[in-house]
């Protein structure tokens, strides 16, 4: 509010060098200058007037813009405030949600992890089985292989055996045909002898 006064001085001033730059004649000027310098006195006391009378109006603003930053002084206070408990109440929450949150997940991350382990194991004991079952196959082919082997002896020998049999079966036969009959020699039978 004192920029007001501040203006009207300046423009005042600026109004007096403007009107103090005209010179008029010698004797005109003499009784201008008389007229002028009452004209600008009772200017300067109208101004000065003015302004007394402005600081007096402006007092009441002052006061009352005093009063009002001390009233938002204080509403910024309690604001601030609100706001830090709010802050402190809202990190106390978010903490709390955070730590529960952390222990869910823990909890879930531990049981995801037992299940893979214990896929792991199942895989781990299906492996062992099919490594069971493909040494079982390949030991299976060998003793087929093996047999293949041992059928080929067996008909081998049972051919053998057979043939040897037939001959005992054969000389056996002919022993006792030999004794009912008589011994076929190669030089024929005995009793035709």
């Amino acid at each position: 509010m004192m920029a007001f006064p501040a203006m009207l001085s300046e423009l005042y001033d600026a109004f007096r060098r403007k009107v103090g730059a005209v010179e008029p004649p010698a004797k005109a000027a003499a009784a201008a200058v008389v007229i002028k310098d009452a004209r600008f006195r009772s200017l300067d006391a109208k101004f000065d007037a003015l302004s007394q009378r402005f600081d007096v109006l402006n007092q009441p603003f002052e006061g009352l813009s005093q009063e009002m930053d001390k009233r938002f002084d204080a509403l910024n206070h309690g604001m601030d405030q609100r706001s830090d408990v709010l802050s402190r109440a809202m990190d106390q929450r978010f903490g709390a949600f955070g730590q529960t949150m952390g222990q869910r997940l823990d909890t879930l991350s531990r049981m995801i992890d037992e299940r893979f382990a214990t896929v792991d194991q199942r895989f781990a004991a299906m492996d062992a089985l099919l490594v069971r079952l493909e040494t079982k196959t390949a030991t299976g082919a060998v003793m087929a292989a093996q047999l293949g082997r041992l059928a080929a002896k067996t008909a081998k020998g049972f051919r053998h055996l057979r043939w040897g049999l037939g001959i005992v079966i054969a000389r056996a036969y002919q022993a006792r045909i030999g004794s009912h009959f008589g011994t076929f020699c190669n030089g024929g039978c005995k009793r035709e002898r």
